[in-house]
């Protein structure tokens, strides 16, 4: 008896262990974007402010209308919307200005099928240069768009009907065959 109780319990930590990694993406944090400080920095819903790796946007008091083209730029693209950050590995943390910002590349949703690099974008438009630093990023390498993992999303509230169909269809075979798994 014994057996067959760790042999179901071992199935459904199996069957629940795959919506896990089904869902699971390659960005290591999400926010909410909730202010723009300017072209390549900005603040997320938790008060986490974030500097745009390896690129840089014009200061307010070097070129005004470049400043306001990249910021404007910013809050039409990120401005309350979820972005996916990509921390940088080796640097992690920018503490240049004011405060301390967390180093990223910045992707949003561009339609169901691809992401945009918020980073790339900002060059592609004339609106940023590159300003590498020593980090894991390469901006010469990045691409404007990246494709969105195309296993599609396993909502969470699907776990407890499965582990309830497994369950039951475990039942019914040990009570339809009388299969003794001891």
């Amino acid at each position: 008896m014994k057996k067959s109780f760790f042999l179901v319990i071992i199935v459904h930590l199996i069957l629940l262990s795959i919506p896990i990694g089904y869902c699971s993406g390659e960005f290591d944090k999400v926010e909410v974007v909730e202010w723009v400080y300017d072209g390549d920095t900005f603040r997320t819903n938790d008060n986490e402010s974030i500097r745009l790796a390896d690129i840089n946007t014009p200061e307010e008091e070097e070129n005004i209308t470049s400043y306001w083209d990249a910021k404007n730029y910013m809050i039409s693209t990120v401005h309350n919307k979820i972005v996916y950050l990509d921390i940088d590995d080796k640097y992690t943390y920018d503490n240049e200005g004011q405060g301390t910002r967390l180093v990223c590349v910045v992707y949003v949703e561009y339609n169901q099928t691809h992401y945009l690099n918020v980073n790339k974008a900002l060059l592609e438009n004339n609106l940023a240069v590159i300003w590498e630093h020593d980090n894991q990023f390469n901006p010469h390498t990045w691409t404007l768009f990246v494709p969105i993992n195309e296993i599609p999303e396993f909502p969470s509230w699907i776990i407890l009907p499965i582990f309830l169909v497994v369950s039951s269809v475990t039942i019914l075979f040990k009570q339809r065959f009388k299969v003794k798994l001891d």
